[in-house]
């Protein structure tokens, strides 16, 4: 854990095929792909910001269970969120991502949350 300023920065990893499995609900060129992007590239550049991140809720009013996880709103877009969990990797306390996209979805809409996509990916279903 570095520090910058006043504010604690994990680095971050990234699944490749996580991160792609993301981006595919989402068209090329798109503002979500491109949110993603530049988070994920800041991220994996300069760390994130403890700052930044809010403790996920253990049981979400959606159903989901994310005790311990992280989200973070982007600040390209704060519509959009990652859903990150705290891993030590070779001594050093890291963020790894478990989920992007869209923190709530319009009433209606059959589209998953990124909370809902990362209870899926932690959990192997939902709810």
């Amino acid at each position: 854990m570095s520090t910058s300023g006043r504010s604690a920065v994990l680095p971050a990893d990234f699944d490749d095929e996580a991160f792609a499995l993301d981006l595919e609900r989402y068209p090329d060129g798109s503002l979500a792909r491109r949110v993603a992007e530049a988070a994920r590239a800041e991220f994996e550049r300069d760390g994130v910001s403890l700052e930044s991140v809010r403790t996920c809720a253990a049981e979400g009013r959606d159903s989901t269970r994310l005790a311990g996880a992280l989200k973070v709103y982007l600040r390209q877009d704060q519509r959009f969120g990652m859903v990150l969990e705290p891993e030590r990797r070779e001594r050093e306390l890291r963020l790894v991502f478990l989920a992007f996209g869209v923190r709530h979805q319009p009433p209606g809409s059959h589209a998953p949350t990124v909370y809902e996509l990362a209870h899926r990916r932690r959990h192997g279903r939902f709810p």
